[in-house]
């Protein structure tokens, strides 16, 4: 699962991740090491990669 950020990100992404776990997946997260994530994730007993980055709001992509 790859979400960031946001609970609107985050808390779909869990309960996708629930589902999976009770279906026998083996699930693991990638998210950032600042968002709200790194706390949430951990607490649901999945494995969580984090890498920099953040959103292009405010940024133009010529400039």
């Amino acid at each position: 699962i790859m979400a960031a950020g946001t609970g609107g990100h985050i808390f779909p992404g869990l309960a996708i991740a629930d589902t999976m776990k009770a279906r026998g997946w083996q699930v693991s997260w990638l998210g950032t090491a600042h968002g709200m994530e790194r706390d949430i994730v951990p607490r649901h007993g999945i494995e969580m990669d984090s890498i920099d980055f953040a959103g292009l709001r405010g940024k133009g992509l010529l400039h």
